[in-house]
Parts: structure tokens; sequence; C-alpha cells
């Protein structure tokens, strides 16, 4: 049988040494990043025994880590050595073995993390200053080393601050972009023709995710300053329930607007595609059980939907619409102060990346692109109708209802 070579760019190869301690490894999209860095940590599992820690600062299942990517490679190469379970990898001929963790909120369970000797923090765009902390003096063994690999979201984020913009001893600095895929002849046409589309029809959006600059830096973003909070804290009131309905592409958006201090703090409660409605009704009943009964604002151009869920006992009305109400909607959440719970990932996500389109020039347009606009367009039906609009109390019979029960974390 023909033995398969895993192929490493050469912008990658300092990886494969043992002589830094951190490298900060990042970039815009299709620059290789997360595929290479694996594909070393395979390579280098088998070299030797090696435990390796596989992070990110928001892991709330396996689904959310680098398992799947690292499973595949594995298969992909027939690298029958390693024995693949659910939660874990290992090595079966020297016992190297891949660790799966969040850092946010789980500082004891990575702090009791024993022998690591490499850890990868995929995503750390989003870690924060108190997550490398905690990962920094954890990863201590002796020539323990720490790989991030990332693409910018602010000007300072925590790890580029850190690694490029203060430094540190003994540090690898990697940038690449998507020229490294292209070098190496490793990018689908289809990528491609997207790339070249962005760079010719919206420079501001390629700037960010084609060359990897900082979002926070982008004048075509539709909302600005926005923050992140930890948690919802005491005595902010429920006041709405955004949903935004999707299904087999788009996902799902549904959570939680609390008014504080006079702004509005954003909490996700689900974002997910595949959700049948009777389970969309079951994850909003069971919040009703912690929160109580709270008004669900959801898309209008669904009323079947609406009404399914309405039948299961939820309190819900459909959003209000009109001319230019999409433009109308964006300045009434744009003249609020919003939070955003750090659980809350993929609203925040949105939020950086939800922008105006902008002609052949770089003239930003009254426009807004028709992407990460899930929660984006749940998040202003729930706001514009509590600033414009008194939609009538509803007092609804629950019946018994049973279904999809699980909260998303």
């Amino acid at each position: 049988m023909n033995q398969k070579i895993m192929e490493i760019p050469f912008e990658f190869k300092r990886l494969l040494d043992t002589d830094w301690r951190e490298a900060a490894v990042w970039g815009g999209r299709y620059s290789l990043k997360s595929h290479t860095v694996a594909r070393i940590l395979i390579i280098r599992a088998r070299q030797k025994t090696t435990r390796i820690l596989c992070a990110r600062e928001m892991q709330n299942s396996i689904a959310d880590s680098s398992h799947q990517l690292l499973a595949d490679l594995i298969r992909q190469y027939d690298l029958t050595d390693f024995k693949v379970t659910d939660k874990a990898i290992v090595n079966t001929i020297n016992g190297s073995d891949f660790l799966f963790k969040g850092l946010h909120r789980n500082e004891q369970s990575v702090k009791s993390t024993e022998g690591i000797d490499i850890a990868w923090v995929e995503e750390a765009q989003s870690i924060t200053e108190s997550s490398i902390e905690v990962l920094t003096p954890t990863v201590r063994k002796e020539g323990s080393q720490i790989i991030y690999t990332y693409n910018r979201l602010e000007e300072e984020d925590p790890v580029h601050k850190r690694l490029v913009i203060e430094g540190r001893p003994n540090t690898l600095l990697i940038n690449v972009n998507y020229d490294i895929a292209l070098k190496y002849g490793m990018m689908p046409d289809v990528i491609r023709l997207e790339m070249e589309d962005d760079r010719a029809r919206r420079p501001d959006l390629y700037k960010h995710k084609w060359l990897g600059e900082p979002l926070m830096l982008l004048e075509s973003r539709v909302y600005k300053g926005w923050q992140q909070i930890d948690e919802v804290p005491h005595g902010a009131k429920l006041v709405r329930r955004w949903l935004d309905f999707g299904y087999s592409n788009d996902p799902a958006s549904c959570g939680n607007v609390y008014e504080y201090d006079g702004g509005y703090i954003l909490d996700e409660l689900a974002y997910q595609t595949g959700l049948m409605n009777h389970s969309i009704a079951s994850i909003i009943l069971q919040d009703e059980d912690v929160n109580g009964k709270t008004l669900t604002i959801a898309d209008s151009s669904e009323p079947k939907s609406i009404d399914e869920i309405k039948m299961a006992g939820v309190t819900i009305l459909p959003s209000v619409k009109g001319a230019d109400s999409v433009n109308f909607g964006i300045k009434v959440v744009q003249a609020e102060k919003i939070w955003v719970t750090r659980r809350s990932m993929n609203t925040w996500k949105e939020y950086l990346n939800y922008q105006w389109m902008t002609d052949k020039d770089g003239t930003i347009l009254p426009i807004p692109m028709d992407m990460f606009n899930h929660s984006m367009d749940g998040i202003r039906y729930a706001i514009t109708s509590l600033k414009h609009t008194k939609p009538a109390s509803l007092v609804i019979n629950r019946p018994a209802y049973s279904g999809y029960n699980q909260r998303r974390g």
C-alpha cells in the first residue's frame, strides 16, 4: 500500500522545532493555519510520547473543539496507530494523547490537567487575559509549548497584544494569508473565486476576511461599541425574547433581551440548524420555567411556524415589518447601549461580522449584507418592539408538552 505523504508548507516549518515557548499563528481566511497546526501536532505525537491539550475559550461540547479536524486527518492519512474515541485521541504505540477543554469559567479543570507538552489554542482571538493567565502557568513542564492560532478581531486582542505587540521571550511569530494556499496549490477554485469576488466588490470585507485585518477597524460594520459581559447581573430585567427562523442552511437563533443600566443585555439560548418548531418551543418553555413568561418576537415571514410555537404554549408575536423596516430597526438598535454575554458566541461573532455593503470603489452603501444576520435580525425585531410598538399581551393556557429539552449551554 502506498504511504500517504502529509505535506507541511515551509512557512510553518518552525512549529516542528522545540526551541520556542509560545507561538502566535495569525492571518486571514484560508491561510492553512488550523489544518497545518493539526498536521504538525499529529506528526509530533507520533515522534515521541506527547500530551497535547487542544483548547478554546468557549467549548460547550466536544463538537466545538478541534477533535473533528484531527480525527478527519487521522482517517485521511490512514494513521492506524491512533485510536479515536468520542472524547479523546490516543496513539496506541507510544501513548501520546490529545485532550480537549474549554477555558472560560473552567479554571480548576484546566489547572488540574497535568503533564502538558503542547497546548494548542484555536480561535484564540476570543481568549481573555484571565484565561491566558490560567493557561500559561498550567503548561509548565520543562520544554512545554503553547500555540495560538487566530484571526484578529480587535486591534489589541489579548493574545495578539501579549505575543506580538508587547512580545514575550522565545516567541515564534507566523503571519500568513491566503497567498500561502495559492503558492502551494492548496486553494480550491471555489474558494479562490470567492476571494477574488470579495477583493473586487467588497474591499473592506476583503481586508478582514482574507488579509486578517482587525474587524474593529472596519468602517463598514453595522454595529459598534457593544461590550461583552460574563453573566447576566442580578437586577437585570428580562423584557423580550428574540427568534429568527432557520433550518437546513441557516440556523434558528433565539435569545433573551434584558433591560439593564439604560441599555440591553443579549443572552443567546439557541443557534442551530435543523431545529424543528417543537424543539424551538421546548427551548423557550424551559427558559420560561426559570425566568417566567416573556413575550417572544419572531420573524413574521413564517406565520405557520409562529402558530405552531404558540400552540405549544409560548407567548409569541410576529415582528412588525414595513417599508425600510430593516434600516429603521438598525437605527433603533444603534442608538442603544448593548452588552452580550460571553456564552453568546454566535451572537458576538455576528455582531463583529455584520456589515454594510460597499461598491467597487469601497463606498459604503445603506444596505446590510445578507450574511451574519440571524441573531442580528432577531435582536432587531425584539428591541424595535420594545422601543416603537406595543404588542397586545397574550394569555395562553400552556398544554402539556414534551420534546427537545436541552438548553444551549
